[in-house]
């Protein structure tokens, strides 16, 4: 037990029924970083506690019950003043070593993923499978059972640099041992992709602690505030296909993938946006796609070409306007990673080395726009980017033609260059020494 600490204004229930009522509790030290607070309201009192984080920005605060105003104290629900000392004193003790101040139960990774993904469903991100599916892939393997508090910097960069450098894992059937690729380290663009998914999954770890930090479940979070992520990995080499390269991936893909690939090259869809449309969302009125859910959560359409509005009303023949668009061989319906196969047997058969993903598809449409010259704002609503900055960094330098038009046609004249006597002069000179 801590040293008792005095307090003439809060120690009896004479002095405390002196004080005025106030919105803020009467606090008082008893401990470093640690208060005792007596809030006054007109049926008695409630001792409160609060804790300082470690940075020491903010305070951590809980109610520790009923001041002994009116009733005496049983140090269960109604406590004196040395009583409720002790209690906070508890509290700080509970929230240092990462237990859970409200049921007394140590506070695991497990336990913060488990309220970080409550919050994130009932916040309706559209990306919460995928961020269930990382953290049980590459999070909770190596820390389920750690105590949030006890976590540290060393831990957590040798984490970070452990995804960096372990071979992409490979699809491998439930129940089996996990398949990792070759580990092509000689490869730069490799490792630069492999930094980048160890940026992606730590900044998810980050987001489940910082969580826990910011919910009164830990009193610090200096150990992952310097976790840095790798640097010079977020500019990727855009990948396109050249004209003559889709039509010989097209006429290489297995046919109810070719209807796929031509969706993507015609709209420049996401594949999940593609793979969920239904016949009701060809919209002949405008001759465009809509598309309900986008990785923006925003709602948009895309207009067609000639080639597009044939193509669409095509696959939609004979269908009813709740069927999916898109569906495999067997009539059922693309998921998630089902389109990694046909597409590698395609890229092999059309000789096109080294082989795409299918969102490069996506960026073969956005790329052609671009050379064609479309403006990067039109290009950037019908991908659905939230602005137009992505678009900019991915596409831009491959209009450098369109921008010079664009600059030529609207910049004014400022004004007639008056003729310059002297160069007229020079000129005259050298035609007659030549």
């Amino acid at each position: 037990m801590g040293r008792l600490v005095r307090d003439s204004h809060l120690e009896s229930r004479e002095a405390r029924s002196r004080l005025k009522a106030r919105k803020e509790p009467y606090w008082r030290l008893i401990s470093e970083g640690v208060h005792l607070g007596y809030y006054r309201g007109d049926r008695g009192g409630m001792w409160h506690a609060r804790i300082r984080t470690l940075d020491g920005r903010r305070y951590m605060k809980t109610a520790i019950g009923k001041a002994d105003d009116y009733t005496h104290a049983d140090n269960k629900d109604t406590f004196s003043f040395s009583q409720a000392q002790e209690k906070a004193r508890q509290f700080a003790i509970k929230i240092c070593r990462g237990i859970d101040a409200e049921d007394s139960k140590p506070y695991t990774v497990q336990r913060a993923v488990e309220d970080y993904l409550h919050d994130f469903k009932a916040n309706g991100k559209k990306s919460l499978e995928q961020t269930q599916s990382q953290i049980k892939a590459h999070i909770l393997p190596d820390f389920s059972d750690y105590l949030v508090a006890d976590l540290t910097f060393k831990q957590l960069a040798a984490w970070k640099n452990k995804l960096a450098t372990t071979s992409k894992r490979k699809r491998t059937r439930l129940g089996e041992e996990q398949q990792f690729k070759i580990n092509e380290a000689d490869d730069p663009e490799y490792q630069r992709k492999r930094r980048a998914t160890a940026n992606r999954i730590m900044t998810i770890f980050k987001a489940i602690l910082n969580h826990a930090f910011h919910t009164n479940h830990v009193v610090s979070n200096e150990a992952w505030q310097k976790l840095k992520p790798f640097k010079n990995v977020t500019e990727p080499k855009i990948r396109f296909l050249t004209e003559p390269e889709t039509i010989r991936l097209i006429n290489a893909a297995e046919a109810y993938f070719k209807l796929l690939v031509r969706g993507a090259l015609l709209t420049g869809a996401r594949y999940g946006e593609l793979i969920a449309l239904r016949v009701n969302d060809y919209h002949h009125e405008n001759n465009s796609i809509f598309i309900q859910q986008s990785k923006s959560g925003k709602p948009r359409y895309i207009p067609l070409n000639k080639e597009g509005i044939k193509f669409f009303k095509h696959v939609i023949t004979g269908k009813n306007g709740a069927e999916l668009i898109f569906t495999r061989a067997n009539g059922t319906a693309w998921k998630k990673n089902f389109q990694t196969r046909p597409l590698e047997a395609a890229c092999k058969a059309a000789n096109i080395i080294p082989a795409i993903t299918f969102h490069d598809l996506r960026h073969t449409y956005a790329s052609i726009l671009a050379m064609k010259g479309v403006p990067l704002q039109v290009i950037s609503a019908v991908l659905g980017h939230s602005d137009t900055r992505i678009t900019h960094k991915h596409y831009a330098h491959l209009m450098p033609s369109y921008i010079a038009d664009v600059i030529r046609e609207h910049l004014p004249d400022f004004g007639e260059t008056e003729k310059n006597n002297v160069s007229s002069i020079v000129l005259k000179t050298l035609s007659s020494i030549s």
